[in-house]
């Protein structure tokens, strides 16, 4: 008599679907705490628990709290700290701000001439913008091209500082 496979691909998937939100359920289960909520107990919760948000540093919706919150200028495109010294970073997607020397900033348009590839932002110490789809090179001082595949520099984009940011001019 021949050995038949009683093997039953769907069974055995459902046994794996079926341990696996078991396991779940009591992964969950001991998720719980024992922490008696603020309406069970009458009290109010503390101060510390209060739930805290962090504005959008580049939103000029909210008003400003106090003689150092003041909103960023229009235009602004990141904090002046925020930018390494002899680095740079990509600020609303599309415009790299570098700090080739201490409070010298530039910006160019983020995307590499090349194919359009978003270039990434020099490391600290870095002479360079390194664009990763074809490894195109530019340098930080002044955004020219270092290295093709690029035929032409990144696009200069003017800005200037103002009250602590890097602005568009």
């Amino acid at each position: 008599m021949p050995v038949q496979d009683v093997f039953n691909p769907c069974s055995a998937r459902r046994a794996l679907l079926l341990g696996a939100g078991a396991l779940g359920v009591t992964v969950l289960a001991g998720c719980g705490g024992d922490e008696e909520t603020p309406a069970a107990t009458g009290s109010q919760p503390p101060a510390s628990a209060a739930p805290t948000t962090a504005a959008n540093p580049f939103d000029n919706t909210a008003p400003a709290t106090g003689a150092g919150d003041a909103a960023p200028p229009a235009g602004a495109l990141v904090a002046v700290k925020d930018v390494p010294v002899g680095g740079g970073v990509i600020a609303k997607d599309t415009i790299l701000v570098v700090q080739a020397k201490q409070g010298t900033f530039k910006a160019y348009q983020a995307s590499c001439p090349h194919q359009g590839v978003t270039v990434e932002p020099p490391s600290p110490g870095a002479t360079t913008i390194m664009c990763p789809g074809h490894n195109s090179q530019f340098k930080i001082a002044d955004g020219s091209l270092a290295r093709g595949p690029a035929t032409r520099g990144l696009n200069a984009v003017p800005v200037k500082v103002q009250a602590g940011y890097v602005v568009e001019a």
